[in-house]
């Protein structure tokens, strides 16, 4: 499970293309048997050679692709997109002398282009390499663990939702309770080391709600410290099986950039609270999760008051975070 759990870890923190490119590099000079498994899933007729070289973003004419392969002389290219929609058909197989069944396609998303599928380009996409390795998860210990990794880390980088679960939706009363707290309660307080008040109901600091993610900017003003006001989030992650309620500031001038200034100076300090996980960036924002300690202690409170202190809690431990670091 440890190895699972790097994996897991790493989408969190190297969740670009190029970084989505790295590891799977870096599994197939690991494993010849995912490296092989990698391949065929683009060119299933492709006979595998000992000396087979796979290098990442070979360059040649203004044009570099995210996997070179050289199999006995013949050259084959994949290019892994997610998201982006700037595609390089007719660019870098004709930069690399290759006919377009060899030039290996894998994305996020489909594609539809009537002119690209009709040069017969190996099209694929994440998720059918995810269902398809999932079924091919070899038995033996090291490479199984190394494969469920992997393929966690794919799930998670790539937005791979598997929904296999019967839906209850009397659940979604409870959503709703939460947002109803954090909007109405927790983001509208006026205590003796801050003022916080609601600013929009939104995803942190960027966007709407979407993608199983729901929260409230607020806007914060210390009465300590002396600096100008910013903004920060409080919501729910609900798009995993076990959801996320965690607070973010984003790291732009006008939301959360002056938070973290305060605490940046302090970074080898930083360690889990009593209700929150060590923080750590990712995507543009510093994060606080709360712990899986207090999830539970939330769930299994049967008051709606209780429930509404441990968020409380967790609230404040964040926020008064910058003056316990400052008065170390």
């Amino acid at each position: 499970m440890q190895i699972i759990d790097y994996f897991k870890y790493c989408s969190w923190k190297f969740a670009k293309e190029n970084d989505l490119s790295d590891i799977t590099w870096a599994m197939c000079m690991s494993s010849e048997v995912f490296r092989d498994s990698f391949l065929l899933f683009f060119f299933p007729n492709m006979v595998i050679e000992k000396d087979i070289l796979i290098e990442r973003e070979k360059s040649a004419d203004d044009s570099r692709p995210d996997f070179y392969i050289n199999n006995g002389g013949v050259t084959y290219l994949i290019e892994n997109k997610i998201n982006d929609r700037n595609h390089h058909f007719g660019q870098y197989d004709v930069a690399f002398h290759v006919t377009p069944e060899k030039f290996g396609y894998i994305t996020n998303y489909k594609i539809y282009e009537k002119e690209i599928i009709d040069k017969k380009y190996p099209l694929r996409t994440w998720e059918e390499l995810y269902d398809r390795f999932s079924e091919r998860i070899p038995e033996e210990t090291e490479e199984k663990f190394l494969w469920e990794g992997y393929l966690e880390y794919v799930k998670n980088v790539c937005g791979i939702i598997k929904i296999d679960k019967p839906m209850k939706l009397e659940g979604l009363y409870s959503l709703f309770s939460l947002i109803e707290i954090l909007e109405k309660k927790l983001c509208d307080r006026d205590t003796d080391e801050f003022r916080v008040k609601k600013y929009n109901m939104n995803i942190c600091g960027n966007g709407g709600i979407k993608n199983g993610v729901i929260g409230i900017n607020f806007e914060l003003t210390y009465k300590n410290i002396q600096v100008d006001t910013f903004w920060g989030w409080i919501g729910i992650y609900y798009n995993r099986e076990q959801p996320t309620i965690c607070m973010g500031f984003y790291n732009n001038p006008g939301w959360g950039k002056l938070y973290i200034e305060l605490i940046k100076p302090y970074e080898k300090e930083w360690c889990c609270g009593k209700t929150f996980d060590r923080p750590y960036f990712d995507s543009s924002c510093l994060w606080f999760d709360m712990n899986r300690c207090f999830h539970d202690i939330f769930e299994n409170s049967d008051q709606v008051i209780n429930q509404e202190a441990i968020l409380t809690q967790f609230m404040d431990e964040v926020l008064l975070f910058p003056i316990l670091l400052r008065g170390r």
